[in-house]
């Protein structure tokens, strides 16, 4: 009972509540067949009226997956195996639904922590403080090389992502070695004796967490309603995380959403990252930031208006604009464009009042950087920003205009784009400005504002699990041709690397069709090269891509893509593949999978 009670997620409430009634009935009938008395556990007891609004959210993630997937066939020369995939029943709640759905304000920040075997406290400065972390492997182990550490959207679902990240290292064979670790920046008091069964010698059973009712106090990195800075919280994480695993190697720190727009802000003022390593221990940090509504620009200049058109819901992946300028007296949001969360004004010293968010960031910034003037301070971001290893993820279907999807539609933001994709392309042409002869490195996965599908990207896996691939190169979508098919795998979540040592180990295999939202491919004989056309992104096919490998090299003995614990030879020791496009400055910067789009 206690088990089935935890699963309820994926009903809706009203059938919720009558298999919940037939469970409690079978418990007291097997507690009298027993000779026990028991009742379920407590917590349980309104269970169906917590994951209600679970419910709502699953349904309304459908309804975004229904409304954004292909409806119909696409002009790639797909089997009808493959087509049947691009149609899943997934839902059928519309946009007026789901946008309900979103707004309702609903948070799922739970103390105690439905997963408490997972539940640890992170001491913070003081012995009276602590933040709650999920963390896949226990403090000590030996086994871990590497860390994600995954911060939550403006629902503070940690648990959610923290489960998501988890199984998708299970799929990818990297469970073993890896260490998924989700902060939660919650809404309401927590005590650490209730959070985690067991607390650190630095933390005590009393201790409490810091927690925000404001969402953009968290997002971007206000003190907290009691006790914690949003961005000295993180900074704690990453000590905990290196100090808690002897063995680590490296460290992903990665947001998506509300925790894109914390995660590019921390990036900029946090003192860790600098030069692509930990403060402490020196450690290489990658940073990537997925999706965010809003970014911090770097200087005063804005997109000008032909950048940021009003049909921004249109413009695509291919969107360009390099014309900025700083904005007029008309176009200067009452002179609040470039003030924080959007530019850098007001961060120094005198600039504002105890309270003030800017105040908060402010004596956060005082630890590490001299906070005397505006422009001492801007120059300061600007140098460290350019040292880190930062990377972005943007959803080629992200493109709803902001005043009518939930991205912020103040008028400082909406001078830097329509839309969340428009503003993620015009963001690099302002690094682009701001750093010349410097590429930012970013990629496009093919959906729309869906952490799922960021994190299930080619991009990702790439980026956070590093692996030396020198054989393949991969497009951003599917090959219009894409030949005679040798073979399908499609009987559960195959890692791009599993499909790459079949195709090596088929004969007459020279690419393969994979969807990485659920881990499909497709053998086909085509030789495809940088030349061969993609489908459009309005495709039905836009799901796909092609993993392809030169066909005029000799075959080699054998394929083996495994993981590098066991031997394999995209081994993670190796960080870089050859056709690493960090160093040549690839827009779609995929270094080490050696993307076409690079």
């Amino acid at each position: 009972w206690f088990e089935f009670a935890r699963t309820r997620v994926f009903l809706a409430p009203d059938r919720c509540r009558a298999e919940m009634r037939f469970h409690a009935m079978m418990f007291a009938l097997l507690s009298l067949a027993c000779g026990v008395t028991a009742t379920p556990p407590e917590e349980h007891a309104s269970t169906c009226a917590d994951h209600g609004q679970e419910h709502l959210l699953l349904q309304a993630s459908k309804a975004q997956y229904s409304l954004e997937r292909a409806t119909s066939g696409g002009d790639a020369t797909l089997t009808a195996k493959e087509g049947s995939l691009l149609r899943p029943a997934m839902g059928s709640m519309d946009a007026g639904e789901h946008q309900a759905a979103q707004s309702t304000g609903l948070s799922y920040f739970r103390c105690p922590p439905r997963f408490k075997k997972s539940a640890y406290s992170v001491p913070l400065s003081s012995p009276d403080y602590f933040e709650p972390v999920s963390a896949s492997h226990p403090p000590g182990s030996k086994s871990v090389t590497r860390a994600i550490i995954v911060i939550h959207g403006a629902l503070r679902s940690n648990e959610g992502y923290y489960m998501y990240m988890v199984r998708r290292m299970r799929r990818l064979h990297k469970d073993k070695h890896t260490v998924v670790v989700a902060p939660s920046w919650g809404d309401r008091p927590c005590t650490a004796a209730k959070w985690a069964n067991r607390t650190s010698d630095q933390v005590r059973g009393g201790a409490r967490a810091p927690f925000w009712r404001k969402l953009s106090r968290f997002i971007f990195g206000g003190g907290s309603d009691h006790g914690g800075h949003g961005f000295a919280v993180l900074d704690s994480v990453v000590e905990w995380v290196q100090a808690s695993y002897p063995r680590l190697q490296r460290l992903v720190v990665t947001g998506f959403s509300a925790g894109g727009q914390y995660v590019d802000r921390w990036a900029a003022l946090s003192p860790e990252g600098a030069h692509g390593v930990t403060q402490s221990r020196g450690l290489p940090l990658r940073i990537i930031i997925g999706s965010p509504s809003t970014v911090l620009y770097l200087s005063e200049e804005r997109p000008n208006p032909a950048c940021v058109p009003d049909e921004g819901q249109n413009q695509g992946p291919d969107w360009s604009c390099s014309d900025f300028s700083i904005p007029s007296p008309e176009r200067d949001c009452d002179s609040l464009w470039n003030k924080y969360s959007i530019g850098l004004d007001g961060l120094h010293d005198g600039a504002s009042s105890e309270g003030d968010l800017r105040h908060d960031v402010n004596q956060y910034l005082r630890k590490s950087m001299d906070t005397a003037s505006s422009s001492k301070l801007s120059k300061q971001i600007r140098d460290r920003w350019a040292t880190k290893d930062i990377r972005f993820l943007f959803g080629s279907g992200d493109t709803r205009h902001c005043t009518t999807s939930m991205c912020s539609d103040l008028c400082e933001a909406m001078l830097t784009g329509k839309s969340r994709l428009q503003r993620g392309l015009n963001f690099m042409s302002h690094l682009r400005r701001e750093f010349p002869g410097s590429e930012p490195l970013w990629g496009i996965f093919n959906f729309g504002h869906n952490h799922l599908a960021a994190y299930s990207s080619h991009h990702f896996t790439a980026w956070a699990l590093p692996y030396d691939n020198k054989k393949y190169q991969v497009t951003d979508r599917v090959v219009t041709d894409t030949g005679v098919p040798k073979a399908d795998y499609v009987d559960r979540f195959y890692a791009a690397w599993e499909c790459m040592g079949k195709c090596d180990n088929t004969p007459g295999c020279n690419s393969f069709m994979y969807i990485p939202l659920v881990g499909q491919c497709f053998l086909k004989d085509k030789c495809v090269d940088s030349s061969s056309p993609i489908v459009s992104p309005a495709s039905g096919a836009f799901q796909f891509q092609t993993f392809w490998k030169d066909c005029t090299l000799e075959p080699e003995e054998g394929g083996s893509h495994g993981d590098e614990e066991e031997g394999g030879s995209h081994g993670d020791e190796e960080e870089g593949g050859s056709d690493g496009n960090e160093e040549e400055g690839g827009s779609h910067g995929d270094d080490e999978e050696g993307g076409s789009d690079g």
